[in-house]
């Protein structure tokens, strides 16, 4: 039995958290996954993300309060010993520096590390922190898409060659509501979703400005953030409380997916999001800001790429997706290239025996 250990900044749910616990929840039999979260408290976790109680005791938390704290190096490194410890798969700079800091010297660990996104590196302390932890461990660097792949390459030097794993979601758990009924009817009212953080990154502003007059349209937005204050502030100046609703965190975004009529992304950085894969893989089309690596994920038959962000662009864009017919779904474009046990396939075979 191999002993995996995925290290993150915090468990609150999002992308990056709900793929790991995947990993977790569908690992092979014969590798046993713990999750290390260096922010946050267990019991405030659980609390907001109940369906993590069945594996408490796999989840491990160091409470690292703000900036570099060397106890929470020291932290980590016991807690890789204690475990036995044979591989380390670290996501973005934090836990990739306290990864490789809890690990020096200690050559029979593997480390793997993910990068989601590239744009963060345009950050220039970020880009030589990374270059430094790469140089310091011998680390298999990992794109989640190619074209992340690619801007790593670049920013990070010839010399960088990562290996390239798409994003994978839970395909049989996200799977269509045999009762959902495609608009056919002018009078329905037309559901739009978003699932995301709150923050200024997601330009939720725009998706929201970009329904405002477009009739029988009912936008709904999940996730909590910074931002839900000034975005509820806007709703009530454009007088729009009834046309959007926040709906927050829910546990139950299979059942979200299932509401919908089409998913509309409006994010100005993005690496490969897993909010458009998860929607697809429930047959609901996609209209998203063409950055990052959003364009691979998104099925060319039925979804819709917007390569200026604006209100204009995504407001003519979905109207005419409310006005599209088409023979195909993009369920089976996600099932053929998303799906998470290829991804656990594939990161399997960089572990080394």
């Amino acid at each position: 039995m191999k002993i995996m250990v995925e290290i993150i900044q915090h468990l609150k749910p999002g992308g990056i958290e709900k793929l790991v616990f995947d990993i977790m929840r569908l690992q092979e039999s014969n590798i046993e996954v713990y999750i290390v979260a260096l922010e946050g408290e267990k019991s405030v976790c659980l609390a907001h993300w109940p369906i993590l109680k069945r594996y408490q005791e796999r989840l491990i938390f160091l409470d690292k309060q703000p900036g570099f704290k060397l106890v929470t190096v020291r932290r980590l490194r016991k807690v890789l010993m204690s475990l036995d410890t044979n591989i380390i798969h670290t996501h973005h700079i934090g836990p990739l520096l306290y990864g490789v800091m809890a690990t020096l010297r200690l050559t029979n660990i593997q480390h793997i590390h993910t990068e989601h996104d590239a744009w963060h590196l345009l950050d220039n302390k970020q880009l030589q922190m990374t270059k430094l932890m790469l140089r310091l461990n011998h680390i298999t660097l990992v794109a989640d898409a190619v074209t992340v792949g690619i801007q790593l390459s670049q920013v990070l030097g010839r010399g960088v060659v990562p290996v390239t794993i798409l994003n994978g979601i839970d395909t049989e758990k996200f799977s269509p509501s045999l009762n959902h009924k495609r608009y056919k009817y002018r009078a329905r009212v037309f559901k739009i979703g978003c699932a995301a953080r709150l923050v200024t990154e997601k330009s939720l502003d725009i998706l929201i400005k970009a329904v405002a007059d477009i009739p029988n349209v009912v936008l709904y937005i999940a996730g909590d953030g910074p931002e839900k204050q000034n975005l509820t502030n806007l709703v009530q100046e454009l007088d729009l409380s009834t046309k959007v609703k926040f709906i927050g965190y829910t546990d139950d975004m299979v059942g979200f997916y299932h509401q919908l009529d089409l998913f509309v992304l409006t994010s100005s950085n993005e690496g490969l999001p897993l909010s458009i894969l998860e929607a697809q893989s429930c047959n609901v089309p996609v209209v998203c800001s063409d950055v990052g690596a959003v364009h691979e994920g998104v099925c060319k038959q039925t979804g819709h790429l917007i390569k200026l962000n604006t209100v204009n662009e995504f407001h003519v864009a979905i109207q005419a997706q409310m006005k599209r017919r088409t023979e195909h779904d993009p369920r089976n474009f996600i099932t053929k290239h998303f799906d998470i046990r290829m991804m656990i396939k594939a990161y399997n075979q960089l572990i080394k025996e």
